[in-house]
């Protein structure tokens, strides 16, 4: 008895995206999927409950409980953060171990699962050629009736495939570990075999295994659903980011883009036209520099907590804290400079030109940015003092990235017909391509993965 070939497909595309996106960096699209569609891992846990009492009744539940475990894991993975947030470094460690064999192991097994589907010896059809069988260890077993042996032959050299990848994008704990999953496949091919038993035991035994696989769905799916729902909604802030990206109770602390009035005048040409570009574009200069700082900061920060983490070695920025926090003080003098211009060229405006609500709105929203950097520079530090609190101070950067590119998005969207007006394109063009760059800089990027 094997498992339908349809969930051997739709689990080995689960199993294969979840590797992705476990070794991917996180401005990876794929990474919607446990940020904002976080949700399709419950409907994945419906669709496998289903299939799972599906397969029990047609008595092939226990040959597809490996093809399980993907949809199990795949609502603690959008939750990993949480999960690891207030560890200290070694229980991290040994967490993002087990998530991350977990999260490997599972392409081999449907690889292993589907590799025998195609060459294990079948009634009615002839044996498997050898030039089919050997081009991976474990087939020729395989095709052979020798399950145990294959199994563990295939997976171990899959295993030892995956070393390379770990090594590239995990670090050396990662490597133990396939190493460790390839030593004990081995030793389970080594094995030996049960012995044959009559026919109505072995009828017996399958009902039991069919009964303990039905049990191991069912409580599979709460627990995976209790820690999905259960960290998810848990009280208590996620220490690591002021923001609204991380805590549910900062949703109020957003820039408050409604609180300066649109003008509903047309768009016109300004009096001074190039005193007015040059502003405008001092402010947007001035943001592009604050998110270059803060971007030095969220990525040497996670960098240094992955290889303290993952006993990597990624090269860092020498001095990064020092150098992030340099380039958001320079960014501050030019707001100043901004500020500066802004107001020289605000005088000759009229107060219901919309070019003077926009200088006002940038001026607004500079000062909303400036006004937190100090608390991002507190926390940071604080954080810093341990590995573990590494991560949160990458995500307090990472947050804040993520944030100011929404806000400059909001400004965009908001001054759009200003922004676009023939009248006004040749003061505002230049502005509006440098606001669009630092917007999407981080608009595909997941922030706390």
């Amino acid at each position: 008895m094997r498992p339908p070939v349809w969930l051997i497909v739709a689990t080995g595309a689960l199993a294969l995206t979840c590797l992705v996106l476990a070794i991917a960096e996180t401005n990876l699209w794929a990474h919607y999927l446990i940020d904002r569609g976080e949700y399709w891992s419950v409907l994945g846990l419906g669709f496998i409950l289903i299939a799972g009492i599906h397969t029990y009744r047609r008595r092939r539940l226990f040959v597809s409980l490996p093809l399980v475990f993907p949809w199990l894991l795949y609502p603690v993975i959008t939750q990993g953060d949480q999960v690891i947030d207030n560890l200290s470094i070694n229980p991290m460690r040994v967490v993002c171990q087990v998530l991350l064999a977990a999260i490997f192991a599972a392409p081999v097994a449907i690889v292993v699962l589907a590799a025998r589907y195609l060459v294990a010896p079948k009634a009615g059809r002839p044996p498997v050629s050898p030039l089919l069988t050997g081009w991976l260890p474990g087939l020729r077993a395989l095709a052979d009736g020798r399950t145990r042996e294959g199994y563990g032959l295939a997976a171990a050299t899959l295993f030892a495939l995956e070393i390379f990848v770990a090594h590239i994008f995990l670090g050396t704990l990662m490597v133990v570990t396939l190493i460790a999953l390839t030593v004990g496949a081995l030793f389970y091919a080594a094995g030996r075999t049960s012995e044959t038993v009559d026919a109505s035991v072995t009828q017996e035994r399958k009902e039991r295994k069919e009964r303990f696989a039905l049990m191991v769905l069912v409580v599979g799916v709460a627990v995976s659903a209790a820690v999905y729902f259960g960290f998810k909604y848990r009280p208590g802030a996620y220490q690591g980011s002021p923001s609204a990206f991380m805590d549910p109770a900062q949703k109020d602390k957003m820039y408050p883009i409604h609180r300066i009035p649109t003008p509903a005048r047309a768009p016109g040409a300004p009096n001074s036209p190039e005193a007015v570009r040059q502003a405008l574009c001092s402010y947007a200069v001035t943001l592009q520099t604050l998110l270059a700082g803060y971007h030095i900061l969220d990525r040497n920060y996670t960098y240094n907590f992955h290889n303290e983490l993952f006993l990597k070695h990624t090269p860092l920025i020498t001095n990064y804290r020092a150098v992030g926090l340099c380039k958001v003080e320079e960014a501050r003098k030019l707001g100043e400079v901004a500020d500066r211009q802004g107001a020289v060229v605000r005088a000759t405006l009229a107060g219901d030109d919309p070019l003077a609500a926009l200088l006002d709105e940038l001026r607004a929203f500079a000062a909303y940015n400036f006004d937190r950097a100090p608390m991002l520079e507190r926390m940071s530090g604080e954080f810093e003092r341990t590995p573990a609190g590494l991560q949160h101070a990458a995500h307090l950067y990472e947050g804040e990235s993520k944030m100011l590119g929404m806000g400059i998005r909001d400004i965009l969207v908001k001054y759009q017909t200003t922004l676009s007006s023939p009248a006004t394109a040749p003061v505002t063009g230049e502005f509006a391509a440098t606001c669009q760059a630092v917007w999407q800089a981080y608009a595909h990027h997941v922030v706390g993965f």
